[in-house]
């Protein structure tokens, strides 16, 4: 009884060592909890004359499970997002609390030294977040509880500096071939109050197709991106939008350059066109310009630029459409951490999204790394509408004055590093609008000239096959 034991230790405890030992050349298992509260006072949006402020506590817990081998990899991750005390949670303010996978893909290898020999060619399939340079028009939205994941083929590309992607999707929403039901036809607004995507387009591609190139040298590095989305053609039937045969398809071309002039000194440069139609069939006209520099002295980096994307001219009405959207991208990052502009709420003439008149962000963004464990950021933005404004058509009785400068804001976070895989990041950004911002968010109503917010977030990211 007693060597049988022994026995079953012994081979326990092999068994553990093995796999111990597979574990961490194969096998990774890491997870992510990240509790944030918020205290939002004109978040988005300005605040009404009477309105209270809110405080509440939201939680992102994530699963990730990965495996590598010669020949291929395949990555899991399960999240789970809501609010402490309810089943809702917020995107775009609207969506509920979901168990999901965030992400789910599997990548084939192509590459190896005797048929194909370059550093890596490999074919992505399934659910996974779509990344790209500074993630201006693709990113993940990480900043988001949420986040962002599409459903796709992605076919990689490595080789000496050089890298290329080809993406593709195809949506549906199920997989029936019965009479009522054909899986031709997308509907891609779904239900309320689920708001689909960014930048208030309400609506989720059908197919996109895109192609990413890139070059990296010594002084940094020169992408390119060919983006196509396609969204499902609709018509309006007694005040009812439905889905109908076809699509129109928005083109995005563009590249940025990303530079390292000196060990202190830094310059990124970008611009992309959007043509062809607009997700409900007009045509498209619009264009985003950004530059910013560098410059880093110590511990302290500032990083001064501005940012162009180009609007409807609000005082008369057109059949081109000039609004640039900047896609599928990371706009908390880029626009103001109050998210005012081009995230789930729309802003244009009494709050309408084609009455847009498009952004000008002059920008000033501040980095101070006191030591490995504690960074402090100060940005500030001064925002400008692209065009004139016009006056409200639902409440006449606001005036506006002339000029078109829509607000300063200002943006504080502290991140600590309590310790391996913990940190601890405190925020607080004010706004200060002008009459004119009042008129682009809707409803049409007098709202304060400011807002405010307020956040405190710990993150966890454990690794549990590593001894921490």
């Amino acid at each position: 009884m007693k060597r049988n034991l022994l026995k079953a230790l012994f081979f326990t405890g092999a068994g553990f060592i093995l796999l111990q030992h597979t574990a961490s050349a194969q096998l990774s298992v890491t997870g992510q909890l990240r509790t944030r509260t918020e205290l939002r006072d004109g978040q988005g949006t300005l605040p009404a004359q009477d309105a209270k402020a809110s405080v509440f506590t939201s939680q992102r817990t994530r699963l990730n499970l990965g495996y590598s081998a010669s020949r291929y990899r395949v990555f899991v991750s399960a999240q789970d997002v809501r609010v402490w005390g309810s089943d809702q949670s917020t995107i775009s303010n609207m969506e509920g609390s979901k168990l999901f996978l965030h992400q789910a893909w599997g990548e084939m290898i192509l590459s190896d030294s005797a048929t194909i020999n370059v550093e890596n060619l490999s074919v992505k399939a399934g659910r996974q977040e779509i990344m790209y340079d500074d993630s201006r028009l693709l990113g993940n939205l990480d900043w988001l509880q949420q986040a962002r994941r599409h459903d796709a083929i992605v076919v990689k590309f490595s080789h000496k500096g050089w890298a290329a992607d080809a993406g593709f999707a195809f949506n549906q929403n199920h997989g029936k071939d019965t009479p009522g039901k054909n899986g031709n036809i997308y509907n891609g607004t779904p239900t309320t109050p689920v708001v689909p995507g960014t930048n208030g387009i309400g609506m989720m591609y059908k197919s996109m197709q895109y192609l990413y190139a890139a070059r990296t040298m010594k002084f940094g590095k020169v992408s390119a991106l060919l983006f196509k989305d396609d969204f499902q053609k609709t018509q309006t039937i007694e005040g009812v939008v439905t889905p109908v045969a076809g699509v129109n398809s928005r083109v995005t071309v563009g590249g940025a350059l990303f530079s390292k002039i000196t060990d202190k000194i830094g310059f990124n440069a970008a611009a992309y066109y959007q043509g062809n139609n607009d997700k409900l069939g007009n045509t498209l006209d619009a264009y985003n310009l950004t530059a910013d520099a560098s410059y880093s002295s110590g511990k302290f980096t500032t990083n001064p630029g501005f940012d162009y994307l180009s609007g409807n001219n609000t005082t008369k009405q057109s059949k081109i459409n000039h609004r640039f959207d900047p896609l599928y991208g990371t706009p908390h990052k880029f626009w103001g951490f109050m998210d005012y502009f081009y995230v789930a709420d729309p802003f244009g003439i009494d709050g309408n999204l084609t009455r847009s008149p498009g952004l000008v962000d002059y920008f000033i963004r501040n980095k101070y790394k006191a030591n490995d464990k504690l960074i402090v950021i100060l940005d500030l933005h001064e925002f400008y509408a692209a065009n004139k404004l016009a006056d409200s058509e639902i409440n006449p009785t606001i005036a506006t004055t002339s000029g078109r400068r829509l607000a300063t804001e200002i943006d504080l976070v502290v991140n600590y590093n309590l310790f391996r895989n913990m940190t601890i990041e405190a925020g607080y950004a004010t706004i200060f609008a002008t009459d004119k911002l009042n008129l682009l968010k809707a409803p049409a109503t007098t709202k304060q000239d400011h807002g405010q917010w307020a956040y405190m977030m710990l993150n966890f990211t454990p690794d549990f096959l590593v001894k921490q």
